[in-house]
């Protein structure tokens, strides 16, 4: 099976075996442009750099499972709106990508594609209500509620990243303001710092960025706070506050036996987990906060990849 997910920062793709074991994968930056050919062409060449490092080609696959970010109308193959992903509206992407390999596409949204993996391969589907909240970009999720996947009348269930947590917050990419990813997303945290940078702010992110406010991510700042940086360990404080906020709502919503957190935003690691799963249980009513289990994704950046495998091989239960 080959698998690809496409993201607002990379794109990846695996080569998976039948029990859900990773063969070959290859990775690389999603394109900075707004034509859906550069993007397709991008998604093809990572394809085939896995399929290569697993000594196949296209034909040797039964089928293509894609993880997408973005409102998908799974029904007709189509990325109706992608905020992260320029290149993605309206655009018919299963379509486009079944011409490149010429296999049968499945296509889902990422965050709710990664829900099904953990679900099916992380956790063996040893319980029957779960929500999955990937925070990297942007912030997206995926519901099992009763051990079926919530898709939503038009394929957008688990769009957790667009609720509302400030009214009078920024500006999201989807165009509305005061959305949980405006506030608590890895686009978010770098943001917000790069403003406290410009008013004059002393910290080492300047140095580590080459001076440039365009280098400054999560990742750098994550790697300011532990050389104890003041200013970056406020930041991720901040980020784990708007991360905390949104899981109890999500605890409150749901009541899942069990709440699973991935995306790049997790390899802070505690600093930003510990007081996000606090934060999340003082704001969740009492008996949903004392009963779920809150966990980072046991496969990693391979949920979505995983889960798109999960959705072709049937392991959902059938077709969306």
């Amino acid at each position: 099976m080959l698998t690809v997910d496409v993201g607002g920062t990379k794109i990846a793709a695996a080569v998976v075996g039948t029990t859900g074991e990773i063969l070959a994968k290859s990775r690389g930056a999603s394109p900075d442009s707004s034509d859906e050919v550069v993007l397709v062409d991008a998604v093809e060449h990572v394809a085939r750099e896995a399929l290569a490092e697993a000594g196949a080609r296209a034909h040797d696959m039964e089928a293509l499972g894609v993880s997408c970010a973005g409102i998908i109308n799974t029904h007709d193959g189509v990325v109706v709106y992608s905020p992260n992903v320029a290149a993605l509206r309206r655009t018919p992407l299963k379509a486009m990508l079944a011409e490149r390999f010429e296999l049968p596409v499945w296509l889902g949204n990422d965050a709710t594609l990664a829900a099904l993996g953990e679900w099916e391969f992380g956790l063996h589907r040893s319980v029957q209500d779960l929500v999955y909240v990937t925070v990297s970009t942007g912030i997206g999720g995926g519901i099992i509620c009763g051990g079926r996947l919530l898709e939503g009348s038009c394929g957008a269930g688990g769009e957790v990243g667009h609720m509302t947590i400030d009214i009078d917050g920024p500006k999201c990419a989807c165009g509305r303001t005061g959305c949980w990813e405006a506030l608590g997303s890895g686009t978010a945290l770098a943001e917000r710092t790069v403003r406290r940078l410009e008013d004059g702010e002393v910290s080492i992110i300047g140095e580590l960025s080459g001076g440039d406010m365009e280098n400054v991510d999560a990742q750098i700042v994550a790697i300011a706070a532990r050389q104890g940086d003041a200013l970056a360990q406020e930041m991720i404080d901040v980020t784990a506050f708007y991360v905390g906020v949104g899981l109890g709502n999500l605890i409150n919503i749901f009541n899942p036996s069990v709440l699973v957190i991935g995306g790049g935003l997790t390899k802070i690691g505690d600093p930003l987990l510990v007081p996000a799963a606090n934060v999340a249980r003082e704001r969740a009513y009492m008996t949903s906060a004392c009963e779920v289990e809150i966990l980072t994704a046991r496969l990693g950046d391979e949920s979505p990849l995983l889960g798109a495998a999960a959705l072709v091989w049937g392991l959902y239960g059938g077709k969306w």
